[in-house]
């Protein structure tokens, strides 16, 4: 399917809410020379040698087979920023796709398709300011409490058990200015993974609201409504990528059943965000699906009791017309029910379950596999 740039927002376009702070940062990465990809990156290595940098300037600091872990922990906020960023990208391609089959509004509304249209396009790619603030007061808050309760004394909130937290992840722990550092650089980690999750929520329902509400369902037109599958897919693959990420540059964490456990739910997480955007649509192309195929069938039933008749009757004239009418409507029967109901590509499924179930179908065989050639 091509893929289509996003139409910009008009300039005399009135905003329903203020764009958030994330908007706002999205929109300085894009004056920027060079595709937005590149500032993530650089972003990313930036974040990282900070977080590297203070482990060396605070102690004798010996990575070895950390050293992942730790570029991990410095980037993984630059990776879901970026995330936000093609996210929205995405969103908007796939609306003006859509476009074809864009309901128009009502009679009397006083708008006009064009207007929502531009509504949509703003309301998919940007957050409401006041729930991105929120999201990331509360992600640095839980952030900042998380990084005392993953402590080895969970009782306790002392130095003592931090220090020994950041030991045991290959930092070198003995300075206080180091400890609240990394405080600091997790609750910063958590802030932009709450946005990300108050970004995922408010971009999916959107989704699922522009094909419930604003669709001009046609069952013989349904590939524009393919184009919100690309959006969630991409959803569904990031929110994977993070997790099978952690347990690559951590291994150990697969050994813990609790991180097992949060493993399979974001699995869990990323099917969902994938199919339920377009389930709604789904219902709605597999009813009007079942209305047409009940009145093609109600017209080849019509058909056929005059075949019975005239045959009954022996008016055999002139049937070259009804044997054309059954095999057209034969035809519109099997055209029917040919048309599928899910509204995206096989492609698309495939890659996203290739992604999402592929490394836990491959964990899952090495450990089948294991004892047998333990033995």
């Amino acid at each position: 399917m091509t893929r289509r740039q996003p139409s910009p927002i008009a300039p005399d376009f009135v905003s329903p809410y203020p764009p958030s702070w994330f908007d706002r940062f999205k929109s300085i990465v894009e004056r920027l020379p060079g595709p937005p990809w590149v500032a993530y990156l650089v972003l990313a290595a930036i974040l990282t040698l900070i977080l590297l940098l203070a482990a060396w300037a605070t102690g004798e600091y010996r990575p070895g087979p950390f050293l992942p872990f730790h570029i991990w922990i410095g980037s993984q906020a630059a990776y879901m920023l970026g995330l936000m960023h093609y996210l929205d990208r995405s969103a908007g391609s796939a609306l003006a796709s859509f476009r074809p089959v864009l309901a128009k509004p009502p009679r009397g509304s006083g708008r006009t398709e064009a207007a929502v249209f531009q509504d949509l396009l703003y309301r998919l790619t940007n957050m409401p300011g006041r729930w991105a603030w929120i999201a990331l007061l509360a992600g640095a808050a839980f952030g900042f409490v998380l990084t005392f309760l993953i402590g080895p004394n969970p009782e306790t909130t002392t130095m003592a058990s931090l220090e020994q937290t950041f030991v045991a992840f290959g930092f070198p722990g003995l300075s206080p200015a180091l400890i609240w550092f990394i405080v600091v650089f997790v609750a910063l980690v958590e802030a932009v993974s709450a946005t990300l999750v108050v970004h995922t929520v408010h971009q999916l329902r959107m989704i699922s609201q522009v094909l419930a509400r604003h669709t001009q369902l046609n069952l013989y037109q349904v590939q524009p409504l393919y184009a919100f599958s690309i959006p969630t897919g991409l959803t569904a693959v990031g929110v994977t990528l993070y997790n099978y990420t952690w347990f690559a540059v951590a291994p150990g964490l697969l050994s813990v059943p609790v991180s097992r456990a949060l493993g399979l739910f974001f699995i869990a997480v990323a099917v969902l965000t994938f199919a339920w955007p377009l389930y709604g649509i789904h219902r709605r192309l597999a009813t009007e699906k079942k209305r047409m195929i009940g009145e093609s069938t109600a017209r080849f039933e019509t058909a056929v009791r005059e075949l019975h008749r005239r045959v009954d009757k022996k008016e055999l004239r002139e049937m070259d017309d009804l044997n054309k009418t059954l095999a057209s409507l034969e035809i519109e029967l099997a055209s029917l029910r040919r048309i599928p109901t899910w509204p995206w590509e096989p492609g698309t499924v495939r890659g996203v379950a290739l992604a999402v179930l592929l490394p836990l179908a491959i964990w899952l065989i090495q450990q089948l596999l294991q004892p047998l050639l333990a033995d």
